[in-house]
């Protein structure tokens, strides 16, 4: 059987009714002009999908953010503020660390949802997003005091609510990062999503958390592309399968027509 065939056999076990098979796609680092977004909107148009745009504040231009507020399949995240490594000492990458507080982070934070709330009214919701896919506990509980309601990281979440924040995270990483930013690979790929839709309708991860495609246009080769065409679609045009707006899936992170 192909994996291909597994991901139909899989979607095939849900209720198309009572609990459908859902999906949700977070594209990140979005923000700078650089000639790569109208591709990608463009593509999210041909699919008919809904699409959450993870942006970084500091990296937003004009012309990105007339493109955003202008598709109206696309919500916008909130990706960290700069997407700058912040971490003192030998630590991995992080902006949303601990000892970044003490130097204004969290008025950072604040100041960068403002801006794309002002700038994208209601695409935006007050989402967390953090670079690299990390954050510390003490920025988890600042961000609800900096006007954030939900929060998105990679991996099966342990809890709907995190730090008084709703949570819904990512699960199929796309890109594979140590091999030069190359498309990760249809099979690995599959299997994540298998694995997920597997664990979560069998009781070994939250039945409710949809699974998550995390996807970053900025360094999509023509196989990348490929695989977001033929996956997308596939999801969407099974009829126990079912793609979710970021505004469903953080329903307690505002509403934005």
């Amino acid at each position: 059987m192909s994996d291909w065939e597994t991901l139909s056999d899989e979607l095939d076990q849900w209720d198309s009714e009572s609990q459908p098979a859902t999906f949700w796609w977070r594209d990140d680092d979005a923000g700078p002009d650089d000639g790569l977004l109208d591709g990608f909107l463009a593509q999210r148009q041909a699919l008919d999908v809904p699409l959450a745009l993870a942006t970084v504040p500091d990296w937003l231009e004009a012309r990105s953010a007339d493109a955003l507020a202008a598709d109206s399949g696309c919500r916008v995240l909130q990706h960290g503020v700069s997407h700058t490594d912040r971490t003192q000492g030998d630590r991995r990458k992080m902006e949303l660390c601990d000892e970044a507080l003490s130097a204004g982070l969290a008025d950072a934070m604040a100041n960068g949802r403002a801006h794309l709330e002002s700038t994208l009214g209601a695409r935006f919701l007050p989402v967390m997003v953090p670079p690299w896919n990390r954050i510390d506990p003490a920025v988890e509980v600042a961000l609800g005091k900096a006007g954030f309601t939900g929060l998105s990281t990679l991996g099966p979440r342990k809890t709907a609510i995190r730090s008084g924040l709703h949570q819904t995270n990512v699960h199929l990483d796309l890109i594979n990062w140590k091999a030069g930013r190359e498309f990760a690979g249809e099979s690995p790929c599959l299997r994540a999503a298998v694995h997920h839709l597997r664990a979560r309708r069998c009781g070994g991860a939250d039945a409710g958390e949809p699974t998550g495609m995390m996807t970053h246009h900025r360094v999509h080769d023509a196989q990348t592309r490929s695989f977001v065409d033929r996956f997308v679609a596939f999801v969407r045009d099974h009829p126990r399968a079912r793609w979710l707006d970021a505004s469903d899936v953080f329903c307690s992170a505002g509403s934005p027509s």
